[in-house]
């Protein structure tokens, strides 16, 4: 019965202290400010943020406590102890704080490995690319004719070079794709490297 009437009254100052949000701010003659929860001549009701509570125990802590209670107050059998509420402590944040810390610093990890991983394929396929455009056949045939052409005419000098030029962006764009390819693969290191182990 003890607890009951404890937990009554600290509900009962929980809810005096939230009705009491009110502040009175009264300035004198002289200058002076006086700050008060309780109603002056000439105060001024002043508009201020509310306040943030925290509440002193989760959920499965109180429902704890009710069945502590509940126990307490069933009529004791003639040799039983009395009941004895027992409660778990609540970690703390300093507790909890590391152990958040980490998951989202696995969770980081995995989706940094993973990223890595769908680049290095990317690099992969481009390098591949790379290498089959260079060994096009028709780029190689361009080449060769044109290193074989014995004194060409304007056109055939212009449709060689427009043949080698159109291969030749091909290669440039792959190249590009491949050097984008291993800036990000080499920046994903950095940032897997700077992750605490």
């Amino acid at each position: 019965m003890k607890v009951v009437w404890i937990a009554g009254m600290a509900l009962l100052a929980a809810a005096s202290a939230h009705a009491q949000t009110t502040i009175y701010k009264l300035v004198d003659e002289s200058g002076r400010v006086t700050y008060s929860n309780k109603p002056m001549k000439g105060a001024v009701v002043l508009e201020l943020e509310p306040l943030t509570v925290i509440q002193a125990a989760p959920a499965p802590v109180a429902a704890k406590v009710t069945a502590a209670v509940q126990k307490t107050d069933a009529a004791p059998a003639r040799d039983a102890k009395p009941a004895v509420a027992t409660l778990t402590p609540v970690p703390t944040l300093a507790a909890i704080e590391p152990q958040v810390q980490r998951r989202r610093d696995d969770e980081r990890r995995r989706i940094l490995e993973e990223e890595l991983t769908r680049e290095e394929q990317s690099l992969s396929g481009a390098r591949d690319a790379l290498t089959q455009e260079q060994q096009n056949p028709a780029l190689v045939a361009a080449v060769r004719s044109a290193q074989q052409a014995v004194d060409p005419t304007p056109a055939q000098l212009a449709e060689f070079r427009n043949t080698i030029d159109k291969a030749s962006g091909r290669i440039r764009g792959l190249q590009a794709t491949v050097a984008e390819h291993e800036k990000n693969v080499e920046a994903l290191k950095k940032e897997l490297g700077a992750l605490k182990p």
